[in-house]
């Protein structure tokens, strides 16, 4: 065999190392799939080849999608559906707590030993598909949407692709998912978002959706909406926001409606 062969032999064929992690590879995808969140949990880490106490989930997952370009949309497709599996345990959980509570008060013995392991895992999990920016994870993230400002600035970000679902939370959701879908789409008008919601449709949608928002029962719902106002810069909505910066029971609003008049003028 001549050296030309052999030397695109060993440009074809993956060497014993890389067959042997192509092996994890397969095995910890296979396994994000297991029926105990333990054993999702170990095939996450060992995924990012990462220990769980001092993990950084964004940068061991980038890591791992530079060595695996052929393989990075099922990683990411993987990921994005054990997110989803994790968010319908949490949700179960949370009635679990929520039933126990009301039965026997707040000093009843936490019913999860596991929770404090089970919410590291979450969070870097969660942290793992944020850093995606990958709109196919929409739904996995708004199912986590309460868990705070990595996924609503995510969503903010994804513009256009979550517009009409978060207006359909704002409209229809509890309280603390009114607050977060009101936050985001007040943050979709941010310098680095706005571009991808500059559609005059999509300005309007943002802008009926907030206009709505302001009246909320929620305080914090009115914040964002009225920051929100402010973003978007029409004039129209000045005789509004000048009604809520003198007639809004809450202090906070009335002070952010104040400020939102000053960069409005």
């Amino acid at each position: 065999m001549s050296v030309f062969v052999c030397g695109i032999l060993l440009l074809v064929v993956p060497s014993y190392g890389q067959r042997s992690d192509l092996s994890v590879l397969e095995q910890s995808i296979k396994q994000l799939e297991d029926a105990d969140w333990r054993n999702r949990s170990t095939a996450f880490y060992r995924l990012l080849k990462a220990d769980s106490a001092r993990v950084e989930p964004r940068r061991a997952l980038s890591d791992l999608l530079r060595k695996w370009p052929e393989r990075s949309d099922d990683i990411k497709l993987a990921l994005v559906k054990v997110l989803e599996r994790e968010n319908a345990l949490e949700k179960e959980r949370e009635a679990v707590i929520l039933q126990k509570y009301a039965k026997e008060g707040p000093d009843f013995p936490h019913p999860f030993p596991d929770a404090e392991e089970r919410m590291e895992y979450y969070e870097d999990l969660i942290a793992a598909v944020t850093s995606l920016r990958d709109t196919r994870s929409l739904e996995a993230l708004i199912g986590a949407l309460r868990t705070g400002y990595m996924v609503t600035s995510t969503l903010a970000g994804f513009g256009d692709a979550a517009l009409d679902r978060m207006i359909e939370l704002l409209n229809r959701g509890d309280t603390g998912t009114r607050g977060s879908a009101s936050f985001v789409l007040a943050h979709m008008l941010d310098t680095q978002n706005v571009s991808r919601v500059s559609d005059p449709l999509s300005r309007q949608k943002i802008k009926d959706a907030l206009l709505r928002a302001v009246r909320d029962s929620s305080p914090y719902v009115r914040l964002e909406s009225v920051e929100g106002l402010a973003k978007l810069g029409d004039l129209d909505v000045i005789p509004l926001i000048r009604n809520l910066a003198t007639g809004d029971p809450s202090t906070l609003i009335r002070d952010a409606a104040n400020e939102a008049l000053k960069k409005l003028k």
